[in-house]
C-alpha cells in the first residue's frame, strides 16, 4: 500500500475557519471532488473511498476515525473511471470501474469489476472467459456487468449480471470474489434485462422486453416462486404508458417497486407479483418524487427512502434508524446532514453534511464511544472561503404554471453596480433537476462576480410525473420558454444587469444555450455549450437505431425521427440549421470520449459556424468524458470558461 501525503489537505481540514487569503479562481473550483462514495466496512473498522488525484482515480482505505489514508488500487489515468465501491465482507471490496469504448459511430461505457483485500493484496478482475470463437460484439456486450446481490450469508461470493452470448441475453452468475470463478444460475430465454433478488439473494423476478421487434417497447414481468421453479410470464406493460414501474426487491410474493400510481408522484409501493396488483403505498410525498430506496449495510433489506426538496431528505421505516437519523441532524446543526454509510451493528457511521455555500463534507461518528470528527471535505481548498448563499425562487411561466429554481448573487459591496448574469440550466433534461446544495460551477461563476440563474423548467425530475411529462417533445419549445420566462422574471426584480447576460449550459443545458442563440439573437452577450447538442434530428435519428427502451425514450421524449413532420420540426429547432441568425460569440467544449452526446454535435457545428465567420471558440478534450471527469480536462474547462466570460461580460 502507498501512503498518500495529504499535508495541505489535512491542515485545511483541521481548522475549517482559517483566514481567507487568496482570491478564488478556476483552480479552486476546477478540481474533481477529492473524496467520493466513501463506505464504512461491515465491521466498522475501515473506511474505503474513491480518491481523485493528479495520477488518476484510486481507491483508498483508512482506519475508522483516522485521516491517514492508503492507496490500495490505482487505475489508468485519463481512461478509467471508478463508479462505485462495495464491501463483500469486512476485508474484501468490490470496485466497479468503467471505460469509454467506440462501437460504430457511438461511444459506450464498458464496465470492469475488481475484487481486492482491504490491504491492497490479491486483486483480481471478475470477468468471464469467452471462447476464441466469440464475436467482437459479443465480447463488448459481455463487458457490461451489474451487481445483483452481495449475498449477505455468503462472504466469498456475489451475484453479477452480464451478457451471455449463448442466451443472447443477460444472465446471472454466482461469482467467487477470490478465485473469480463464474457459475451460471439459469438460462435467460426471455430477453430479461434486469434481474431482482430477494433478501436472501435468490433471483426470483425479472424485468425485460418483448422479443417481438414490432413491440420492442413492451416491458415484460417474469417470476418464479423458488429457485427450483420454472419462470412464468406474468404481465406486460407498454413502455411510457400508464403507471411507472421500477422494481427494487422481492420479499416473499411481494415486490418493492417505485411507481407514480394514483398520486403521479414517484412513491414506494408493495406489489403482488402473482396477481399483478399493487398492495399499498409505503411512502409518498405530496410534492416531491422519491428518488430511491435506502438499504441496510448488506443491501438485503429496504429500510427507508430518500427524496429532495431543496436538499436531500431521508425517511426511515424502522424506529432504530429514525433515531440515528435524528441524532445525526441534531449533532451537525448548521448543516444539511444525512447518514451516508453505516457499519453492520449501526454503531459507526459516516455523515454527509453540506450547505448551499460550503462544499460537501464527511464526518465520522462513533455512537458507542460518543466521539466524532471531520474525515474529509470534497473540496478542501474551498473550506473557510466566503461564498454566497443559493436562494430558492418561485415564479409563474407565461401560461400560469408555477416554476421553481435558484438565484445566486455574488458577494459584493452594496455600492457596486448590478452584477452580470449567467443563465445556467441543468442537463438531462428529463428526470434531472437543480438543487440548493453546493455546486462548484455555480460558486465559480459567483466568485468571478456573476449572478447565476437556475430554473427547474418543465421536464425536470423530482416534481411528479405530470410536471416531467409536460416536457416531453418540448425541446426548444415549452422547456425553452420556461427559461426565457425565468429571465424575464429576474429582469423585473432589477437585481442583476440583464443587459449583460451569458447563456451557458452543459449537455441539454448546452442545447438550450445554442437554441437561445438563434431564437433570441439580440439578448445575450455570449453563449457557452459544454457537451451540448446542436443537431436535434441527428441526435434522435442516430439513437433511434438502437432498439428497445432507447428507441422508446427517443420517440416519447424528443420525437419520432422517422416521421417527416417531426424531422422538419427537429431540424428547425437545431442551431446547426440556424447559424445565419446567430450573433453572439460562442464557446464550445466537448470530450472525445463522451458516451452520452457524440462529439460531432460540437465539432460539426464548429465547422459550419467557422465557415459562416461566426465568433466561435472550440476546445476538444482528448479522453474527455461527458462530465470531463479527468483532472486536467476539468481544470482546463474551468480556465477556458472563466476567460471567455471575462472577455464578454463586463
Amino acid at each position: 500500500m502507498k501512503k498518500i501525503a495529504m499535508l495541505i489537505m489535512l491542515s485545511v481540514l483541521t481548522h475549517l475557519g482559517y483566514a481567507k487569503s487568496s482570491t478564488l479562481n478556476y483552480t479552486h473550483f476546477g478540481n474533481l471532488p477529492m473524496i467520493e462514495y466513501p463506505s464504512v466496512s461491515p465491521s466498522g473498522e475501515y473506511i474505503a473511498a474513491i480518491y481523485n488525484s493528479s495520477d488518476g482515480p484510486s481507491v483508498v482505505i483508512s482506519n475508522f476515525g483516522s485521516s491517514e489514508v492508503s492507496t490500495i488500487v490505482q487505475l489508468k489515468k485519463s481512461q478509467d473511471r471508478i463508479e462505485n465501491i462495495e464491501w463483500v465482507n469486512s476485508t474484501r471490496l468490490l470496485i466497479v470501474a468503467s471505460y469509454s469504448e467506440s462501437i460504430g459511430n457511438k461511444r459506450f461505457r464498458r464496465d470492469r469489476i475488481f475484487s481486492v483485500n482491504s490491504d491492497g493484496t490479491d486483486i483480481v478482475e471478475l470477468k468471464r472467459n469467452l471462447p476464441e470463437s466469440a464475436a467482437s460484439w459479443e465480447r463488448r456486450r459481455a463487458g457490461s456487468l451489474r451487481v445483483v446481490s452481495l449475498l449477505k450469508d455468503d462472504l466469498k461470493h456475489v451475484l453479477l449480471q452480464t451478457y451471455d452470448y449463448r442466451d443472447e441475453a443477460q444472465a446471472v452468475y454466482k461469482v467467487n470474489v477470490y478465485d473469480k470463478k463464474f457459475s451460471k444460475l439459469f438460462v435467460n430465454k426471455f430477453n430479461v434485462h434486469t434481474w431482482i433478488p430477494n433478501e436472501k439473494g435468490q433471483v426470483l423476478f425479472g424485468y425485460g422486453q418483448d422479443t417481438d421487434k414490432r413491440n420492442s417497447d413492451v416491458n415484460t414481468i417474469w417470476y418464479r416462486k423458488s429457485e427450483q421453479s420454472e419462470w412464468e410470464l406474468l404481465h406486460k406493460q407498454k413502455a411510457f404508458k400508464g403507471e411507472t414501474f421500477s422494481p427494487i426487491m422481492v420479499e416473499n410474493d411481494k415486490l418493492f417497486v417505485i411507481s407514480d400510481r394514483k398520486s403521479r408522484k414517484a412513491s414506494l409501493w408493495t406489489y403482488n407479483i402473482k396477481t399483478g396488483k399493487f398492495i399499498e403505498s409505503l411512502f409518498e410525498h405530496e410534492k416531491y418524487d422519491i428518488e430511491g430506496v435506502i438499504y441496510n449495510s448488506d443491501r438485503s433489506r429496504v429500510i427507508g427512502v430518500f427524496y429532495y426538496d431543496d436538499y436531500l431528505r431521508e425517511h426511515y421505516f424502522e424506529n432504530e434508524y429514525s433515531q440515528i437519523s435524528s441524532l445525526v441532524k441534531n449533532s451537525f446543526k448548521g448543516f444539511q446532514s444525512t447518514i451516508y454509510s453505516l457499519s453492520k451493528d449501526k454503531k459507526r457511521m459516516l455523515v454527509h453534511a453540506v450547505k448551499d455555500n460550503s462544499p460537501q463534507k464527511f464526518f465520522w461518528l462513533d455512537i458507542e464511544s460518543k466521539k466524532g470528527g471531520l474525515w474529509f471535505s470534497t473540496y478542501p481548498h474551498l473550506e473557510g472561503k466566503k461564498m454566497p448563499n443559493v436562494l430558492p425562487i418561485n415564479f409563474k411561466a407565461d401560461d400560469g404554471i408555477e416554476l421553481s429554481g435558484y438565484l445566486t448573487l455574488p458577494i459584493s459591496d452594496v455600492s457596486e453596480a448590478k452584477p452580470p448574469l449567467v443563465i445556467w440550466p441543468h442537463g438531462g433534461p428529463i428526470g434531472i433537476r437543480d438543487y440548493q446544495t453546493f455546486d462548484p460551477y455555480v460558486q465559480f461563476f459567483a466568485s468571478q462576480g456573476y449572478a447565476v440563474l437556475q430554473v427547474n423548467y418543465r421536464g425536470s425530475g423530482g416534481f411528479g410525473s405530470n410536471f416531467e411529462t409536460s416536457g416531453y417533445r418540448e425541446w426548444g419549445k415549452r422547456m425553452q420558454k420556461d427559461l426565457y420566462n425565468g429571465f424575464d422574471w429576474l429582469k423585473g426584480k432589477d437585481l442583476v444587469d440583464t443587459d449583460n447576460t451569458c447563456f451557458a449550459g452543459y449537455s441539454y443545458g448546452g442545447y438550450a444555450a445554442l437554441t437561445a442563440s438563434f431564437q433570441n439573437p439580440e439578448q445575450y452577450k455570449c453563449v457557452v455549450s459544454i457537451a451540448g447538442i446542436s443537431d436535434l434530428f441527428t441526435l434522435a435519428e442516430k439513437d433511434y437505431r438502437w432498439q428497445g427502451n432507447i428507441r422508446a425514450h427517443i420517440i416519447n421524449t424528443i420525437g419520432d425521427p422517422t416521421d417527416e413532420s417531426t424531422e422538419n420540426e427537429l431540424n428547425q429547432l437545431s442551431a446547426i440549421n440556424n447559424i445565419e441568425k446567430i450573433k453572439s460569440p460562442i464557446l464550445l467544449m466537448h470530450g472525445r470520449y463522451d458516451t452520452q452526446v457524440r462529439v460531432a454535435q460540437s465539432s460539426d457545428f464548429y465547422k459550419e459556424a467557422k465557415n459562416s465567420n461566426l465568433d466561435i471558440e472550440y476546445v476538444e478534450f482528448k479522453y474527455g468524458t461527458h462530465y470531463l471527469d479527468e483532472k486536467e480536462n476539468r481544470l482546463e474547462a474551468f480556465k477556458v470558461l472563466g476567460n471567455f466570460l471575462k472577455k464578454h461580460l463586463h
